[in-house]
């Protein structure tokens, strides 16, 4: 069993309805550090999420964002397999397998989850974009980030995991956010 905490908030996927489909960057990405702070600890106590996703970020009545439902949760260290549990357009192409995992692989799913919170639009399989990446420019949907905002989005997605951002310090630096 795993017992959490009671949050009276709403997932991020909720919140960006009510917002018309978005979350506009600017009530988006200063909410940001705490939660990359948090995922930063987890990472380094040596557990990763795996199951970072609209749904499991929540935005509270005082305007932070926490990171719930760590029942998919594991350690990194040891060379035990990993179950394949996935959430399509979320998980990175190495959660399709059971080992080569790590920070970086909850990087993505952040990403993706910024990708899609961002724009309204569900991002395409990793394993979809491995032969031909269809993932549409943020900027196409008129979203208001910066040019290195938007490139820190893509390296965090990055379908090969060695070429894509490996910790969320440094995804924070990307960012232009105050690190973890």
């Amino acid at each position: 069993y795993l017992v959490m905490e009671y949050l009276d908030g709403i997932p991020l996927h909720q919140k960006a309805a009510q917002l018309g489909g978005r979350i506009p960057p600017e009530e988006l990405l200063p909410k940001l550090p705490a939660l990359l702070r948090d995922l930063e600890a987890i990472h380094r106590l040596g557990v990763l999420h795996r199951d970072i996703t609209p749904d499991n970020i929540m935005w509270m009545p005082d305007g932070t964002l926490k990171l719930l439902d760590f029942g998919s949760a594991r350690s990194m260290e040891g060379s035990k397999s990993m179950t394949v549990l996935l959430k399509q357009g979320f998980a990175p192409g190495e959660q399709y397998l059971t080992s080569g995992q790590g920070s970086y692989t909850d990087v993505y799913a952040l990403c993706a989850t910024l990708y899609y919170v961002l724009t309204g639009v569900m991002p395409p399989s990793a394993m979809n974009r491995l032969e031909q990446d269809g993932l549409q420019p943020i900027s196409s949907f008129g979203v208001g980030l910066t040019e290195a905002q938007e490139q820190a989005i893509y390296h965090g997605m990055t379908v090969q995991p060695k070429q894509r951002t490996q910790t969320v310090e440094e995804l924070a630096q990307e960012l232009g956010l105050p690190s973890a």
